[in-house]
């Protein structure tokens, strides 16, 4: 069997896939990675095939949730505000419109003409008509994966955890009518079709959500979706660095990791104004703190305290055994992590702001709040396993106050081996390897 997994090029989306790719590898089935070139170092030391989708300099480095795109996230917004949404769903849809959409438009410009050049997505087909794949596994912001799979016949499914592009359709569908008899332009349509009709490919659910949803979060966090979904463990997995001295042996007194994103650094324009204020109240605690900030995250930063530790990476799978606790953006990996290692977690969040994004009058873009963070904060609580730690309105008292009690307290140990047992439920990669043969055995 030939299997291809299609990324959105960065780390942050590969690296939840390697553990499956090596699944399906290690029993007998051929397996390649195909995304934009800029992410072809980290594929192969992941020691995996790559297949870039064009040449460097046919298309630029994407942009991402960053990437201005006025014009279309004007329109998105009128389609929007016209389909009057509860209050209680906006912020999902948001996150859908906002921030997954903009990273397709990198590869399929939004209501572009079937004429219009797509390079990587024209790669893809011809890469696809070549090799023949016969099961294609993409990621949710590149639906033109399914496109290309539907063009040569092979079978295609989604990778994709909380499903807010499904949830988004469904909405769509109950406010706004069918797909295809919609009151108002429906925006992931309008993104794919242009792909869709320039290969002869009906757009249709199943091409806007696969064939199947292999979803490796645990049902209690997901969306309530009207798909077929796949469930399979999350491995936690990066790239791996040699241990250094620091790290062993596990220190006596606590060790606290702050992880803030780097997906979030490499593709916003955050304001991290609290980074300051977070670090001085770890300050005032007998805690030793590993912080993997960078430069731009320190940049308001005038004084650290001496029992911090700056990093600007180091994998959470390894440090995370030696913690006692993890303070994070909210991202799904960075949960997961901690989890596998029984560690509570604070998930850091901004509860006076919408999700959202502003544009300057220079074109940055930046975030308003992590978009997921109130997934993964609702996630964490629910389970007993951390809190979520409010930065709307900081004060050092109050921060010292909360890390130390979630640091130390049993109920929150507890609680993350709840969490950690619920993630357990699910098959490993190597489980679903046999559905996924007899998935891709009928071609279309």
């Amino acid at each position: 069997m030939r299997v291809a997994f299609v990324v959105w090029p960065a780390p942050a989306h590969l690296y939840p896939v390697v553990p499956l790719a090596w699944a399906l590898r290690s029993a007998g089935h051929e397996v390649y990675v195909a995304s934009h070139p800029s992410i072809g170092d980290a594929v192969t030391g992941q020691g995996l095939p790559f297949a870039p989708l064009c040449a460097p300099d046919a298309m630029p480095h994407p942009l991402g949730p960053g990437g201005v795109w006025g014009r279309e996230r004007a329109d998105v917004g009128q389609i929007t505000a016209a389909l009057d949404l509860p209050v209680q769903d906006i912020g999902t849809w948001m996150t859908f419109s906002q921030f997954l959409l903009p990273t397709m438009w990198d590869f399929m410009p939004y209501k572009a003409s079937p004429e219009t050049p797509m390079p990587a997505m024209d790669g893809l087909v011809e890469f696809f008509r070549g090799w023949r794949p016969d099961l294609v596994i993409w990621d949710p912001c590149m639906p033109g994966a399914a496109v290309a799979a539907r063009a040569v016949g092979a079978r295609q499914a989604r990778y994709t955890g909380p499903d807010h592009v499904g949830w988004s359709m469904d909405t769509f569908i109950r406010l706004a009518g069918d797909l295809g008899a919609s009151r108002v332009d429906n925006p992931l349509v309008e993104t794919v079709r242009p792909m869709a009709e320039r290969y002869g490919v009906d757009v249709d659910r199943e091409l806007l959500l696969g064939e199947w949803t292999i979803n490796p979060m645990p049902s209690s966090i997901n969306m309530p979706v009207d798909t077929r979904v796949l469930p399979v463990q999350w491995i936690p997995h990066v790239t791996q660095e040699a241990i250094p001295p620091w790290l062993y042996p596990v220190p006596e007194r606590p060790r606290i990791a702050v992880s803030l994103g780097v997906s979030t650094r490499a593709y916003m324009a955050a304001d991290w104004s609290h980074v300051g204020l977070l670090l001085d109240a770890l300050g005032e605690l007998d805690v030793e703190v590993v912080a993997t900030l960078n430069d731009v995250q320190l940049a308001q930063v005038t004084r650290v305290p001496e029992n911090v530790r700056l990093i600007d990476y180091f994998p959470l799978d390894q440090l995370m055994p030696t913690c006692s606790l993890l303070i994070h953006h909210g991202g799904l990996a960075s949960m997961v992590t901690a989890a596998y290692s029984r560690v509570p977690q604070l998930v850091v969040d901004f509860l006076d702001l919408q999700i959202g994004v502003t544009t300057s009058e220079d074109g940055v873009v930046t975030g308003s709040r992590y978009p997921l963070a109130p997934v993964t904060g609702g996630f964490v609580t629910a389970h007993g396993a951390g809190e979520v730690l409010d930065l709307s309105k900081p004060g050092v008292d109050v921060i010292r106050d909360q890390v130390a009690r979630v640091a130390t307290e049993p109920a929150f140990r507890e609680g993350a081996a709840r969490l950690h047992e619920e993630l357990m439920l699910s098959p490993t990669p190597g489980g679903i390897v046999p559905m996924l043969e007899q998935f891709a055995a009928r071609r279309r």
